[in-house]
């Protein structure tokens, strides 16, 4: 029953607090999802602009992942000290300064602030799943699928304000409205404060030996190489395909790219649907079922040669991988329980890892062999290999779950 936190059982002064809370959270994800996607769509425009190569391209999300990594690190000895409020307005302030240079000066100098708002989305995206999972819910698994919904929301419209801003204005007028809602937002968190945050000296000092003896009995290895991969398989299809379409179709780089926005949007459905499925079927079904539906999609992708099968490629891609994310986030909490929030840098700094490596990879291979087709067949490989991996990892308070959920 952890993954069933009855509201009736949480005191009135936390209801009335979660309501105010909630909201605000889902906003943050919408402007994350917006501001995560951007590189994507953008691509084609940065790499006109500057002559990359697929290899320089790649760079970029090496650089926003290394960022999101680093930032995913601090949040372990962050959380603990200075709480969930505190931290999300960290994140949201490097959003705001890593928006307010980008595109600005040769490509390598655009590369330094992409990493620096990298590195708020790793502060920022850890503390937000982890306090969706605290606050009052009838179903954890549900409520942070929903919350991920909204980030899809941002990945989806990232498309197309990419297109009306190239195509009507400018890439500088998006930035500058970016980082107006970031400073914000981060105005906004800073005010709160969750009062739940214990003193330095009541905190304990996690030792390796802490770390050892609370991982050992638990199937962490399997979780943090789905956090590595999965992360790494979005950020390929959705980032690269923008790039292939407009490879097939020759088109302006201001022209809108489809494709991401097939994968995104079929990514937001399918989290729609997530707590509708999840009161009939389990997780590890749904996680495992999304896996092989992704792995076909990115198999689309890499054979398509028309925007039409490219579509219907990233279409499949997303909506396998839509259940993946707030699945493995609801596994850390309901395996760690409290202890997850300092144990979180560990899972959410292997997804910036492996989102950092993956995506250059995929470009570095594209350069090599000439065609990104054979760039997908990394993700396409990954999503295969994870299969085994959710079996193994999926909490066997499970079933118990999507009973509470029903």
């Amino acid at each position: 029953m952890a993954d069933h936190v009855a509201t009736s059982s949480a005191p009135p002064a936390a209801l009335a607090e979660s309501r105010t809370e909630w909201p605000l959270l889902h906003a943050g994800f919408v402007l994350i999802g917006v501001s995560m996607t951007l590189l994507g769509p953008v691509l084609p425009y940065f790499t006109q602009r500057w002559a990359l190569t697929d290899s320089q391209a790649g760079l970029f999300f090496s650089a926003l992942y290394f960022g999101s990594f680093l930032g995913t690190l601090l949040t372990s000895s962050l959380l603990p000290r200075f709480g969930f409020s505190r931290v999300i307005s960290v994140g949201y302030f490097c959003f705001a300064l890593g928006f307010a240079l980008l595109g600005a000066g040769p490509w390598y100098f655009s590369t330094l602030f992409v990493a620096i708002y990298g590195m708020g989305y790793g502060l920022a995206n850890p503390s937000i799943n982890l306090r969706a999972t605290q606050l009052p819910s009838k179903n954890v698994a549900a409520a942070v699928s929903l919350l991920n919904f909204s980030w899809g929301i941002g990945a989806v419209l990232s498309p197309f304000l990419v297109a009306f801003f190239l195509g009507s204005l400018s890439l500088r007028v998006m930035t500058i409205l970016l980082t107006v809602f970031y400073a914000l937002l981060c105005l906004a968190h800073y005010a709160r404060s969750e009062g739940t945050q214990s003193s330095a000296a009541a905190r304990p000092r996690r030792t390796f030996s802490v770390w050892r003896e609370r991982l050992r009995s638990s199937p962490w290895i399997s979780l943090v190489l789905l956090f590595f991969l999965y992360v790494g398989i979005e950020i390929s299809v959705g980032g690269w395909v923008a790039l292939d379409e407009k490879r097939m179709a020759r088109v302006p780089a201001a022209v809108l790219a489809a494709a991401p926005a097939f994968f995104y949007g079929f990514l937001l459905l399918g989290r729609f649907l997530v707590p509708f499925v999840l009161k009939r079927i389990s997780q590890r079904m749904l996680c495992v079922g999304g896996l092989a539906v992704a792995a076909v999609g990115i198999a689309v992708v890499a054979l398509a040669r028309t925007p039409g099968v490219l579509y219907a490629g990233a279409l499949l891609a997303g909506f396998g991988c839509a259940p993946q994310y707030p699945i493995y986030v609801t596994w850390l909490a309901g395996v760690f329980q409290e202890d997850s929030t300092w144990l979180a840098a560990l899972f959410f700094g292997s997804a910036g890892f492996g989102s950092s490596i993956i995506p250059w990879l995929v470009g570095v291979i594209a350069s090599q062999t000439h065609s990104l087709r054979f760039g997908f067949l990394l993700p396409l490989a990954s999503a295969v290999a994870m299969i085994p991996f959710a079996l193994r990892t999926c909490p066997r308070s499970s079933p118990a779950h999507q009973d509470a959920a029903s």
